[in-house]
């Protein structure tokens, strides 16, 4: 089943959450016993097929909100079956309501803007507690590349759909530091948001270029390691990435998280 997962995976991406596919129909559709099916997707991907779908869900949600759309509307077309599920995964994945993440939207545009062409803010972080542990990490980027904000995370799973245990946006490729890791397995993973002046580039990141190391990360085992992420494009199978980064970025310089 491994070596068939990056097709799985796609396939999810592209044609069941359209379809409005279950777990079951999934496994069904790829000739697997349900059970198994889940057990084995979790096991190599690290995340279900529920939140990978959810996820996806939730991205596909984001895309539309600069449409004139009611949220019933995002519901529906977004494939949840309820608004009360939609409301609750929405806010769950990306910390805001559906109706408050478009309003953040317009709000956060201008603020990303300045600290992306602002040479005194080069980097801003977050973290959840103190800690001793930290690593550093190099980003490598494709020359078309047009330089804007960086995002660098640890995190709980291979979908960034939560606040990172330590994060960095920055405008820097070297010299990044993860401070404050607290005891714990997490995944190193990176995006790269290219100057633009549309403001959904900045919140759906699915066309963002991305990045992770390929081995889960023990701390405080791996206090002072140096890591280098080189950045791609997105291919069908990558998780959605929802960590609202402009609300981090900004809610950080404002000092209110």
């Amino acid at each position: 089943m491994k070596t068939k997962m990056p097709e799985i995976l796609s396939f999810i991406s592209e044609e069941a959450v359209s379809r409005k596919m279950t777990s079951e129909e999934i496994a069904v559709h790829f000739g697997y016993d349900k059970h198994h099916f889940s057990r084995k997707f979790k096991e190599i991907n690290g995340f279900s097929v529920a939140e990978f779908l959810s996820s996806l869900k939730v991205e596909k949600a984001i895309f539309e909100l600069d449409e004139e759309k009611r949220v019933l509307d995002l519901q529906e077309h977004s494939g949840f079956e309820s608004s009360g599920s939609f409301t609750n995964t929405f806010k769950k994945y990306t910390g805001s309501s559906p109706r408050a993440y478009k309003t953040e939207m317009s709000e956060l545009f201008d603020d990303m803007k300045r600290f992306e062409t602002d040479d005194k803010d080069q980097s801003i972080a977050h973290f959840e507690e103190k800690s001793h542990s930290f690593c550093t990490v190099t980003i490598d980027v494709p020359d078309e590349f047009e330089k804007g904000i960086l995002f660098i995370g640890l995190f709980r799973t291979l979908i960034p759909n939560h606040m990172p245990i330590s994060g960095l946006a920055t405008k820097n490729l070297i010299g990044n530091t993860l401070k404050n890791i607290p005891s714990g397995d997490y995944y190193l993973l990176a995006c790269g948001i290219s100057r633009s002046n549309n403001i959904l580039s900045y919140f759906n990141l699915g066309n963002s270029l991305r990045g992770k190391e390929d081995d889960k990360l023990s701390f405080p085992n791996c206090s002072g390691n140096h890591y280098t992420i080189k950045l791609r494009e997105p291919i069908p199978e990558d998780p959605p990435i929802l960590v609202n980064v402009g609300k981090l970025l900004i809610s950080r310089l404002k000092n209110t998280i």
